[in-house]
């Protein structure tokens, strides 16, 4: 399956594409591809000990599209960006959530994946009270000790909400919707060691849907609902100089996306197909 879907993707991708990839064979280019393993489905360690996931099986692909060799670096989320800040011929998939922040420091390509926060809360927390709709208030956090992965859009997000923000044009305190209720955001390498500690260091989890899910999945005593926050975009991350490299992956993950492959990808590493 996935030596056709290559083939067909650069089919489609060289034929509607004005742009000269490089060739494949020997003295291919190598595409230094950043990630952290423990944001399932989207990348993580399988049976065998390998980065696998979502966003690496993109990553080969688009290696197979534009004649790269693909090196994959498993790192903590936050270096994801020093390292590519660093290196024009690499790229971060890590689920990254596209921010005004993050493109002040560089570049995304084009929005392939949404994903919403959701909360991994104790099932006595699940009331009608506490929810607007089908989703998790975040009032409903007050008090609570908030775990997080470190340096992801939960973690900004429960952070500015437990210590509040800086206004922009008058640099006065914002008080955030959790601080001064006792609220505490821990921060955590990744997701999978904060989720070991549900019920000991931290109360409740912060993290993207799919994670959350996986996660969450055969927690006893535990309920995976969505966040009442706003929708985020995921975008690979590239140098602020990787003009042509981004033109070219762009091309390729609008071909992807397209032919449904972005989809397929996410279903398999979902485990809702084989």
């Amino acid at each position: 399956m996935k030596k056709f879907l290559a083939v067909l993707l650069s089919a489609c991708v060289l034929a509607g594409s004005a742009i000269a990839f490089s060739a494949c064979g020997d003295g291919r280019e190598t595409l230094t591809v950043y990630t952290n393993a423990a944001f399932a489905p989207w990348e993580y360690l399988n049976e065998y000990g390998e980065v696998a996931g979502v966003d690496v099986d993109i990553a080969r692909e688009l290696g197979d599209i534009l004649g790269y060799n693909v090196e994959i670096r498993d790192v903590s989320f936050g270096s994801i960006f020093t390292n590519v800040q660093n290196d024009e011929m690499s790229i971060g998939a890590a689920g990254i959530t596209i921010t005004e922040d993050r493109l002040a420091s560089g570049i995304f390509s084009i929005e392939y994946a949404t994903s919403t926060q959701y909360a991994i809360i104790p099932e006595s927390m699940n009331t009608a009270e506490n929810k607007n709709g089908d989703k998790l208030k975040m009032s409903a956090l007050a008090g609570k000790r908030i775990g997080t992965q470190e340096s992801t859009t939960g973690n900004i997000l429960i952070s500015d909400a437990v210590n509040g923000t800086e206004d922009e044009e008058t640099g006065e305190h914002v008080k955030g919707e959790l601080e001064g209720t006792g609220a505490a955001v821990v921060d955590y390498r990744n997701g999978i060691l904060a989720g070991d500690n549900l019920g000991g260091q931290i109360d409740v989890l912060v993290i993207d849907e799919l994670p959350a899910k996986s996660i969450g999945e055969g927690k006893q005593g535990y309920v995976v609902i969505e966040l009442d926050a706003e929708p985020e975009s995921y975008g690979i991350y590239m140098n602020k100089n990787a003009t042509e490299l981004k033109e070219k992956i762009d091309t390729a993950l609008q071909v992807m996306i397209d032919n449904g492959v972005i989809d397929y990808l996410i279903l398999k590493h979902s485990g809702a197909i084989i």
